[in-house]
């Protein structure tokens, strides 16, 4: 059990997507990023940084670090 663990955490790894992991828990087909992103009309990082810190779902996106945030602008091409 402990092989396939470690297996399953170095491709993860491997594949440089981990950051894809936390928001795909949750941000799935109608609430895909892009679909978020155009409804919501987000074009810049700091607009992303502004929402997700200081918006209405602010509490259930606390756990993310600055990083973490980056890394989705840079997935999602914002300048």
């Amino acid at each position: 059990m402990r092989i396939i663990t470690v297996i399953l955490i170095s491709f993860f790894i491997m594949s440089g997507n981990v950051f894809a992991l936390k928001c795909d828990k949750c941000h799935k087909d109608d609430k895909s990023l892009n679909k978020i992103f155009q409804e919501r009309q987000v074009k810049t990082k700091q607009e992303l940084f502004d929402k997700l810190r200081k918006g209405q779902k602010a509490k259930l996106h606390q756990h993310l670090t600055d990083k973490d945030i980056n890394e989705a602008a840079e997935q999602m091409k914002l300048r």
